[in-house]
């Protein structure tokens, strides 16, 4: 399975993980002010936004690999077989 984020599907994520983030953690006011100052750099086409998108695409399906996919030894080799 492939999960492929588009960019306004990655900023809205990011946006609902700072604020939750910003919201319910104990944070200090600088550093809610560094998240704040963060997302304003990712608007949507920004070049920051992309390479954000791209990174969560691959954690995404790395993830997704690593839970369906496994390397089982068998006579000596090493295969990937799914679980």
């Amino acid at each position: 399975m492939i999960v492929m984020l588009e960019e306004p599907e990655a900023w809205s994520l990011m946006m609902l993980v700072s604020a939750i983030a910003s919201d319910n953690a104990e944070l200090s006011n600088e550093a809610k002010d560094a998240i704040r100052k963060w997302r304003s750099g990712l608007t949507e086409g920004s070049p920051g936004l992309g390479a954000l998108t791209d990174d969560l695409n691959k954690a995404l399906n790395a993830h997704i690999d690593a839970k369906f996919f496994r390397r089982v030894k068998s006579k000596g080799w090493y295969e990937t077989v799914k679980k």
